[in-house]
């Protein structure tokens, strides 16, 4: 390739990444270039006492890897055992020192799954931080927005809202009226936060609305997926405690109180008025009623459908939900139903021949 071509493919290339820059894909020029640490250097930038260097100290490491797709150029993180019986002895890994053989090089720790976001930050590459309010944002006039705080084109930030420091509402989220955001959240595109509640009482033949009078209020820390949607209270606040980190397309209903470290993920839904304690995960298609009060650490398996209150530390499935291991046992007799009918089919044919 010729001198003036490389020029022209790459000035092409700054004046895209200058172009798409305010979309945040400015990435795709940076993304070119190959980063490369130094085992050593990253057990130095970790700079944790739980972790040590196994084998050669020198060796390049140019990206972090699964078992699935390493290469003797990655290092490669590992928490279960089985995923080193057919991994190259070649290939460096992050794990736990019994995995380690004698020719294999290294980092050894305690918990590899842990240490793994710190690994991937070391070779993410280098942006801009952005902040302040996009020309192509619309904001109220009365809302309230930290200076530090970025708000991305075509966002939307209604009346009343208030954006604390180092938050980031990204393009097409919706933030309508009395919704207050933490310090340091992240609300993904096109989540939508104070929209109505679903709240509506028969009147003889007809249907009237309950006004939406309240909030919404976000804790610090929290993190909101993409299309999810959070409603704002009938009275006071629906309220989502700091640390909280929800997934894309999530609902969550007026009046809801979820407490602090929760982890919700996608497609899952809890009814208007239902409490949930801190520390609590639920997983993926769960289904929580309203007015039910789930306790700390509660773990709601996939696809559970939670009908009752949930007292704190349990671990719940099935629908309605209820203990795990209840669960698993009630799944297992119900695969042998279709055997057990048909015995006593057989049982009633015999004792009506004996009647006879």
């Amino acid at each position: 390739m010729n001198m003036f071509l490389l020029s022209f493919i790459i000035i092409t290339l700054m004046m895209i990444n200058s172009a798409l820059g305010d979309y945040g894909i400015c990435k795709i020029f940076y993304s070119l270039e190959e980063i490369i640490i130094l085992l050593s250097e990253i057990a130095a930038k970790l700079n944790d006492p739980k972790i040590s260097i196994v084998g050669n100290p020198e060796r390049d490491i140019k990206r972090i890897s699964s078992p699935e797709d390493s290469d003797k150029d990655s290092l490669c993180v590992i928490w279960d055992s089985k995923a080193i019986e057919n991994l190259s002895p070649d290939i460096p890994i992050a794990a736990k020192k019994d995995l380690f053989s004698p020719t294999r090089s290294g980092i050894s720790c305690k918990d590899p799954r842990a240490l793994l976001p710190k690994l991937l930050a070391l070779f993410e590459p280098a942006h801009e931080k952005l902040t302040g309010i996009d020309s192509r944002a619309y904001v109220d006039s009365s809302a309230k927005i930290a200076g530090d705080s970025y708000i991305a084109p075509f966002a939307f930030i209604g009346e009343n809202c208030v954006i604390e420091s180092g938050s980031i509402i990204e393009p097409h989220a919706v933030l309508l009226k009395n919704v207050r955001v933490g310090q340091n959240c992240l609300i993904h595109s096109g989540a939508v936060i104070g929209c109505d509640g679903f709240g509506f009482v028969r009147d003889n033949d007809s249907i009237v609305k309950i006004p939406q009078t309240g909030g919404v209020i976000i804790g610090d820390n929290v993190e909101i997926g993409a299309c999810t949607t959070i409603d704002r209270a009938a009275m006071n606040d629906t309220v989502i405690g700091s640390g909280t980190k929800i997934d894309n397309q999530v609902q969550i209903g007026h009046n809801v109180k979820i407490g602090r470290n929760c982890i919700i993920c996608s497609m899952s839904g809890i009814a208007g008025s239902s409490i949930i304690d801190d520390n609590v995960t639920i997983s993926v298609q769960a289904g929580i009623t309203d007015h039910v009060h789930i306790g700390e650490r509660v773990i709601i398996a996939g696809r559970s459908g939670v009908t009752n209150d949930i007292m704190p530390g349990s671990i719940v499935s099935g629908f309605p939900a209820r203990n795990h291991n209840e669960a698993k046992r009630a799944l297992v007799l119900a695969a042998d139903l279709p055997a057990l009918y048909k015995r006593v089919r057989m049982l009633e044919k015999k004792l009506q021949k004996n009647d006879a």
